[in-house]
């Protein structure tokens, strides 16, 4: 009998095309990865994959093994999820990851809602970063990842995963507020010998401040870097330097700092889950909630009786 981890990994390399990358996303060494897919050629008795400059590329066997362990692994998943549909209520556990400011936007009130509409689902939340819940949900270790994308990053949710849009969350500009006249004449160039505040070298709210400053013409001369949008929108509170966040992150006494009419980007919010959980009806009560949370969220914004 093959190992269905081991198999799990050849698809990983089928998707990621390197070991290091494997690891990464299985949270082991290289070496690890290297071993177990040496491991399930010998068990297949057939050559997996060839070294290509960098990358390993699958042969031909590799490639049929990777369809149908794919088809294995969703019918695993339609199996559990024909099961809980067979029950007559909705109940179980299930653990739901998310990013730092999707936390009170979105799954505080999930578990608010569910404890009252859904006794018997028991919703866990975890917070992790993008990248790391994707891992997770990969891995089987969640069942809902709320994850987001900026406009400049490419997608990640590959090999068995379904993306489910949420709404779209605009980059702001924040700025002290002496400087708001300034910035609506010039734009955003207005700013090139202020200090700014942005995330840690190599962080997407670094690259998101790095390409709206090189689309105005400077770079920018960068004062503090921590961690966490939320953290930079206090910061930025004590008007010592202008940033760049999202505006789920932005509390309403800080709006203020908001300079409108600059645009900077933005980032697309998603629930995703396993193609396999589709008809999981844990998981439709999920999704469908999250979709009414969003839906009176902006139409709450829209009759003004809210702030982002």
């Amino acid at each position: 009998m093959l190992d269905l981890r081991r198999m799990m990994m050849l698809c990983d390399l089928a998707d990621l095309g390197t070991v290091t990358a494997v690891a990464e996303r299985r949270n082991i060494t290289s070496s690890a990865v290297s071993q177990q897919l040496r491991v399930l050629e010998q068990e297949t008795g057939a050559v997996l994959f060839r070294r290509h400059g960098r990358t390993l590329g699958l042969t031909q066997s590799g490639e049929i093994l990777v369809e149908h362990v794919r088809r294995v692994v969703g019918a695993v998943e339609e199996a559990m999820s024909a099961v809980a549909a067979s029950r007559d209520s909705v109940g179980g556990q299930l653990t739901v990851a998310g990013f730092e400011t999707s936390i009170p936007s979105l799954a505080a009130p999930l578990v608010q809602r569910l404890s009252r509409d859904e006794p018997h689902l028991h919703v866990r939340v975890i917070q992790e970063g993008s990248a790391t819940a994707l891992h997770s949900l990969r891995r089987g270790e969640i069942d809902v990842a709320l994850i987001y994308r900026l406009y400049f990053l490419a997608d990640e949710t590959v090999g068995g995963l379904v993306s489910r849009p949420l709404f779209h969350d605009p980059l702001v500009l924040l700025a002290p507020t002496h400087l708001h006249e300034r910035t609506l004449e010039q734009g955003l160039s207005a700013l090139a010998g202020e200090p700014w505040i942005t995330g840690p070298y190599g962080s997407s709210w670094a690259a998101a401040l790095d390409l709206a400053s090189e689309s105005a013409g400077f770079v920018p001369q960068v004062k503090h870097r921590v961690r966490g949008a939320p953290n930079m929108c206090q910061l930025a509170a004590t008007e010592v330097a202008s940033a760049i966040v999202p505006r789920l992150s932005l509390p309403s006494v800080l709006e203020r700092l908001m300079v409108d009419g600059i645009d900077v980007g933005g980032r697309s919010v998603y629930a995703v889950h396993r193609e396999g959980a589709q008809r999981n009806p844990a998981v439709s009560v999920v999704l469908r909630t999250l979709r009414t949370i969003v839906a009176e969220r902006e139409a709450a914004l829209q009759d003004g009786s809210v702030s982002s």
